[in-house]
């Protein structure tokens, strides 16, 4: 309603002669129907989208690239460059980031007090910290010590990258030496083992589990998580006292987390094109950037953190600071494909099918004809 109601009647106030139409689609539905308008030249002349739908979308010429557009480097020195990399693709962006989100280390503050311990700033802290705050009645988990959520890509990867591994080269040509590499096993190892000895809420092994709840009724006592669960606690929950910090470090030297979040492009059959184009530069600008942050958005450009909200937040700085490492998922045109492969490796490790090594090689084996 945002777009609706506030930053599309800006926009149409400042450009008098140009009208913007809003319309609204369902997830999977948008997708079928951006590739079936542009098979008989129509559709619309902005898209708003998944981060991971952008390199297939425009690997299949869907998307016009922006780099010739008059004000684009202004706007990329401006934004982020994790939510910015899933734009590009051979030499060229094919949109820009519109919001973006990632996760962050979040904590039972007065568990953390009570137990005496402190959030931890590695693995190895949080080990520590993880076993400490784990709980138990006789052989039964009464409080576990963290949630990582369920063993897929969003969860584990920042896990994994901030161990020094990846998925594949810079170059995404293979993913040879790199999600089979030293650090990507050791860290889905030390998953797996946390998760069986029970440090871990059991959706890692893709159990149902009230996440949002088990938190706040004291059944987990660290998680991570995005802004809007932040912002649900604040709204829903406002006596729970949560503490935010970015995410451990491994062996990898940096905190890393997932970059998540939606990009705008600018369709290649649009009729209008330098009108569309004005139109996302509005997007892009502070003032728009700012009335999403003020409705709970994180802003993609850097100068749109001044605003009031985020300044007396307790947790908007920590994802911002955050936002500074995360890292995209592979932007490769075939992620889809890609990331099922990894993530039934990563479930048949933290389930205790096989090991880590195992998983990994078979899911190079798989993956690496994808990135051919």
């Amino acid at each position: 309603m945002v777009l609706e109601e506030q930053l599309i009647p800006l926009f149409e106030a400042a450009n008098p002669g140009i009208r913007v139409e809003a319309v609204r689609l369902g997830y999977d539905e948008l997708r079928d129907k951006i590739v079936a308008t542009a098979a008989i030249g129509s559709g619309p002349d902005v898209i708003r989208m998944d981060i991971i739908w952008s390199p297939s979308f425009a690997a299949a010429g869907l998307l016009e690239p922006l780099d010739h557009y008059a004000g684009f480097q202004v706007i990329l020195d401006e934004v982020y460059p994790g939510p910015l990399s899933t734009n590009y693709l051979d030499g060229k962006y094919y949109g820009l980031p519109l919001t973006t989100n990632t996760q962050i280390y979040i904590y039972d503050v007065h568990a953390f007090e009570a137990a005496g311990v402190t959030p931890p700033q590695t693995f190895a802290d949080f080990e520590t910290v993880s076993r400490r705050m784990t709980q138990r009645d006789g052989g039964v988990v009464t409080r576990y010590g963290y949630d990582m959520g369920g063993p897929w890509a969003w969860y584990l990867l920042s896990w994994i990258w901030s161990n020094g591994g990846d998925v594949t080269d810079p170059e995404i040509t293979t993913a040879s030496g790199y999600l089979d590499g030293g650090a990507t096993v050791e860290a889905l190892t030390m998953i797996s083992e946390w998760a069986l000895e029970g440090l871990l809420a059991p959706n890692i092994f893709g159990e149902g589990f009230d996440q949002w709840g088990s938190f706040v009724n004291g059944k987990v006592a660290a998680r991570q998580d995005g802004p809007w669960f932040a912002r649900w606690l604040e709204e829903e929950n406002p006596n729970f006292k949560a503490g935010y910090t970015v995410m451990p470090v491994g062996r990898g030297g940096v905190s890393c987390s997932v970059v998540g979040g939606e990009n705008i492009a600018l369709t290649s059959g649009s009729k209008s094109k330098d009108e569309a184009w004005k139109f996302i530069c509005f997007m892009l600008s502070e003032e728009a950037q700012g009335i999403m942050a003020a409705n709970g958005q994180v802003p993609v450009i850097r100068s749109a953190v001044d605003i009031p909200e985020f300044q007396a937040s307790d947790y908007y700085p920590v994802y911002l600071e955050q936002l500074l490492t995360a890292k995209a998922r592979t932007p490769h045109p075939r992620y889809s494909e890609i990331e099922q492969i990894m993530q039934d490796a990563f479930w048949n490790t933290v389930t205790g099918e096989t090991n880590a090594r195992n998983a990994l090689s078979e899911a190079v084996r798989l993956i690496n004809p994808v990135l051919e």
